[in-house]
C-alpha cells in the first residue's frame, strides 16, 4: 500500500496518511479509503483510463455536478450530502501516475454503501435520492456537461457493436449464445423506440447519472440515503436512462450474475417502492411524455446490459472484469431472463408508474 500512500501525499491534505484500504471494487473502477491522522478520512479512486479515455473532461464534470449540489443542498438545508474534490499540489483535480488517473475526495462519515436492497425503504430512498438528482441537477445547463462516453445508453450503437462482435466471434461462442443472439434480433424494433424518440427531442435533456444503481449511493445507519456518488459517467442525457437502470439493478430478484434464471424476475414490490421515492422528487420536473415512457426505459435498459455483456462474451471478454470463462455469458443471459419478466409484467409496471406520479393511464 505504500504506492497508494505516494499517491496520496500529492493531494492537498495536511495530515500523515496511516493506512489506505480497499473500499470498492466494480466492472470498472478502483476505490480506496485513504485513513489519516486525527481521525480524517478520504477516498481514493483509480479511474479506468482505458474506458474513459477523456479524463480531463470527465473531472470537469464531476467537478461542476458535485458543486452545484453541494450549492443546493446547502441553500435547502437538505439533508443530503456531497463528496467535494481535493485539489492535487499542482492545483488540478486528479493526478495521472503508476498507470492510472486518481481522485481525492472527501469522505463522508457514518455512512455506508448496500450492494443488493434488503427491504422496500432501502428502496424507496434511492429513489428519492436518484430522483433528486435529477430535479436538483435541472438548473444545470446541459451545455456546461460534456458527454465524455457518446452513444453510451443508444441501442442503435450498442446494437451496432453487438453485430461487429457477432461478425467475428469464435463459433464455439456463437454457439453457446445462440438462444440469447436469437432473442436479441427478435426485440429489436422495440429496443430502438426510445432512442429514436430522443432523437426526436421529444423529452428533454436532462443531467443523468447513467449508473444509477444501489452501490453508488451512501445510506445512514437506519438506511437514510445521504449522497449520490460516483459522478464518472454524469453526461447529459435523458431521465429512462437513470430510471430504467435503476430498476434493473435494485429491483431484480436476483444478482446481475446468478445463474437462478427461473428466480431472475423483476421485485414488483421493490418497484413500487423505488417508483414512490423517484416520483416524490421528480412529479413537478418531468413532463407527461418522460413519465408515459419511463417503463419502456427499464425495458431499454435492461436490453442494453444484457446486450453489453453477451457482446463482451462475444468479443473474448475484453471489456468487464470476469471471473470466469462464461461470466459475461451467464450476466447476459441473466439480464435477458429480467427483460421477459419485465414484459411479462409490463401492464402492471405501467400501473405502478402513472399511479405513483397519480396520472391515468397514459400510454
Amino acid at each position: 500500500m505504500e504506492t497508494l500512500k505516494d499517491i496520496c501525499r500529492q493531494f492537498q491534505i495536511e495530515q500523515p496518511v496511516l493506512n489506505v484500504y480497499v473500499l470498492a471494487s466494480g466492472h470498472i473502477n478502483d476505490t480506496y479509503l485513504v485513513s489519516c491522522s486525527n481521525d480524517v478520512n478520504y477516498v481514493l479512486q483509480k479511474i479506468n483510463n482505458q474506458v474513459f479515455t477523456n479524463l480531463n473532461n470527465i473531472i470537469i464534470n464531476k467537478v461542476i455536478v458535485s458543486a452545484h449540489l453541494k450549492n443546493t443542498y446547502k441553500k435547502t438545508d437538505s439533508k443530503y450530502q456531497v463528496a467535494g474534490f481535493i485539489k492535487s499540489k499542482n492545483d488540478a483535480f486528479f493526478i495521472e501516475a503508476y498507470n492510472g488517473c486518481w481522485t481525492l475526495m472527501e469522505y463522508i462519515p457514518n455512512s455506508k454503501t448496500i450492494d443488493r436492497a434488503e427491504n422496500e425503504k432501502q428502496v424507496f430512498e434511492a429513489g428519492k435520492l436518484f430522483g433528486n438528482f435529477i430535479a436538483s441537477t435541472s438548473t444545470i445547463k446541459t451545455n456546461q456537461i460534456i458527454e465524455t462516453l457518446q452513444k453510451f445508453h443508444s441501442v442503435p450503437f450498442r446494437f451496432y457493436q453487438f453485430e461487429e462482435a457477432l461478425k467475428q466471434a469464435q463459433a464455439s461462442r456463437k454457439t453457446e449464445a445462440q438462444a440469447l443472439i436469437d432473442f436479441v434480433f427478435e426485440l429489436q424494433l422495440d429496443m430502438f423506440k426510445l432512442s429514436e424518440l430522443k432523437e426526436k427531442n421529444t423529452f428533454p435533456l436532462r443531467i443523468t447519472h447513467n449508473d444509477a444503481k444501489l452501490s453508488n449511493i451512501l445510506f445512514d445507519k437506519d438506511d437514510n440515503g445521504l449522497a449520490v456518488i460516483d459522478l464518472d459517467t454524469v453526461m447529459p442525457g435523458i431521465v429512462h436512462f437513470d430510471f430504467g437502470d435503476s430498476i434493473r439493478s435494485i429491483c431484480s430478484n436476483t444478482v446481475e450474475d446468478s445463474e437462478d434464471l427461473e428466480q431472475t424476475t423483476i421485485n414488483l414490490k421493490f418497484y413500487q417502492a423505488y417508483c414512490k421515492g423517484f416520483a416524490l422528487e421528480t412529479t413537478n420536473i418531468l413532463t407527461s411524455e418522460e413519465i408515459n415512457y419511463l417503463p419502456l426505459g427499464i425495458k431499454t435498459l435492461m436490453y442494453i446490459m444484457g446486450l453489453r455483456f453477451l457482446t463482451d462474451y462475444l468479443n473474448n471478454d475484453v471489456y468487464y472484469k470476469i471471473a470466469h470463462e462464461k461470466h459475461n455469458l451467464v450476466r447476459a443471459k441473466n439480464q435477458m431472463a429480467l427483460l421477459k419478466s419485465a414484459i411479462q409484467y409490463y401492464d402492471e409496471i405501467k400501473r405502478i408508474t402513472y399511479s405513483s406520479y397519480r396520472l391515468e393511464n397514459i400510454s
